[in-house]
């Protein structure tokens, strides 16, 4: 990463002086704001993180411990959308997604007159980096290089292969499909930039994903502008059942290696040659079979993803960067039964509107200038990560933004107001709003196939997972499990909560 003032002069040789001039009075005024790194896992589960009471034993998260103790835990933060594309987009903008139709799946993606987080940061000098997922759910916004970003390295689809990274892994592929298209699998480069091929031999997303923002931040050490970047991994999404043999050796299995000279591979790797990729997906990415060892390589990859997050931290130690830059840590949505995530105490999952669909863990860290190892508990979102990195950087935050900078109640726990309320929706018919303790959920309900786990952490098929329909009210004080429907008890609430929700719904745009 070079100053801007360097890359004028490379880009644009015969840029004039008054214009450089320009560029180096902006870089000049902000040399002293503070660096940003934005770190976003994929699909976590609520309760897997080590530093949290829930959390299971199997869990050790040294690096998202280390975020926790040094900064601010974020106890009632949500997702705008139990799904990744929506949420992402609530995130980067500061503003329900909802506003222009961005519900679900294939819906709105991300205009060209949203202003995004990148965008605001470089308008006060910052050098911008994307790093890993990006799927926004398309529209002419979508790719990183449009919404404010300098630089990219990733890749753009809901999900990615975490090994086979090359043009031969590709090629490997398409020779044993002898013709049969591949379907949804996503195996091969990744991108740069715009359309720059990224082939990897023997790649791992999560630690190239790692390798690329150390490399930013120690060449920020010495770069006329503060760095933001964007690192979005792609753990621990789907395939979860493709994992590192390493980090498989380091929850207590063995996975052998892919040899793609091979006449079969063997699981969890797909053979083309003998079943349709969504057959194959729908049996080991969605419980259609219940993998063993699923809850284990779901680990490996936390494992990857929080020794990612310690080699990001040493490196701002080392580099002397660690008192003026500020780590965000989240998830996009909540953590899904498919992977075999926990988001104890919680009831539901990814896609579903119950808490444990799009409650997330959201920690702000920023040694020696915010308070440590505390916990905030007003209502939180996403979409307040915007307002609140603007103004910790000293510049305006726009007045039409639904987030609400968390700066006050960050500094001062008696500012620990939060938002009067947050509504959901999937734009056909399910959608919830929580206010203060309450919650009312207007659910499709949800029967999904289930996994229990035996004493030595083996996963065996259960009774499915049930999630009730009809118009649910619960005091998640007291029940955030959401066991006891109140509906019937309180219906004044109800009608009042259903009301402030359908207001909600009015100001936003068509699915």
């Amino acid at each position: 990463m070079n100053s801007i003032f360097h890359r004028l002069q490379n880009g644009f040789p015969g840029v004039c002086l008054f214009a450089m001039i320009l560029v180096c009075c902006e870089v000049g005024n902000a040399v002293e704001r503070p660096n940003i790194i934005v770190i976003m896992a994929d699909d976590l589960g609520y309760a897997d993180m080590s530093f949290l009471p829930q959390s299971p034993g199997d869990v050790k998260t040294p690096g998202i411990d280390r975020l926790a103790e040094r900064g601010v835990y974020f106890n009632n933060a949500y997702a705008t959308s139990p799904i990744c594309s929506p949420s992402r987009c609530g995130m980067i903008t500061g503003r329900y997604q909802q506003r222009w139709g961005n519900y679900w799946y294939s819906q709105g993606g991300l205009p060209n007159g949203e202003l995004t987080i990148p965008q605001a940061l470089k308008r006060l000098g910052y050098w911008t980096k994307k790093i890993g997922k990006t799927h926004l759910n398309g529209g002419p916004a979508q790719h990183p290089l449009d919404h404010g970003f300098d630089e990219f390295i990733g890749f753009r689809h809901h999900t990615w292969d975490y090994l086979r990274l090359s043009t031969e892994d590709l090629k490997a592929y398409r020779k044993r499909a002898k013709g049969k298209r591949l379907g949804g699998v996503c195996v091969g480069t990744l991108e740069r930039n715009r359309g720059e091929v990224a082939s990897y031999e023997k790649g791992f997303t999560t630690e190239i994903f790692t390798e690329e923002a150390i490399r930013t931040i120690e060449a920020g050490k010495d770069n006329d502008a503060p760095f933001f970047i964007e690192l979005e991994y792609n753990a621990v999404h789907q395939p979860t059942y493709v994992t590192h043999p390493d980090y498989a050796r380091k929850v207590g299995f063995e996975q052998a290696e892919w040899n793609r000279d091979a006449e079969l591979w063997e699981f969890p790797f797909w053979d083309p040659a003998v079943v349709g990729w969504r057959e194959w997906h729908k049996s080991w990415g969605h419980l259609g079979k219940v993998d063993p060892l699923g809850r284990k390589r779901y680990l490996s990859h936390l494992m990857a993803m929080d020794d990612g997050i310690v080699r990001i931290l040493d490196t701002l130690e080392k580099t002397g960067q660690t008192e003026n830059t500020i780590v965000v840590f989240l998830s996009d949505n909540g953590g899904t039964i498919n992977t075999y995530s926990n988001n104890a105490p919680l009831r539901g999952y990814k896609y579903m509107f119950g808490e444990g669909g799009v409650k997330i863990p959201m920690i702000v860290s920023w040694p020696g200038q915010i308070p440590k190892g505390e916990n905030r508990f007003g209502l939180t979102s996403a979409m307040d990560i915007f307002p609140t990195l603007l103004e910790l950087a000293g510049g305006e935050v726009p007045g039409n933004l639904d987030g609400r900078s968390l700066v006050a109640e960050i500094k001062d726990a008696k500012n620990d107001e939060g938002h009067e309320f947050l509504c959901f929706s999937d734009g056909r018919g399910t959608w919830s709003i929580r206010e203060g303790d309450w919650k009312l959920i207007n659910s499709k309900g949800w029967d999904h196939k289930n996994f229990e786990l035996d004493a030595n952490n083996m996963a065996r098929r259960a009774k499915n997972y049930v999630y009730p329909k009809g118009l649910l009210l619960f005091n998640l004080k007291n029940d955030n499990g959401e066991t006891t429907n109140l509906s019937e008890r309180y219906p004044e609430r109800v009608k009042v909560l259903k009301a402030k929700y359908l207001e909600w719904k009015s100001q936003m745009g068509t699915p």
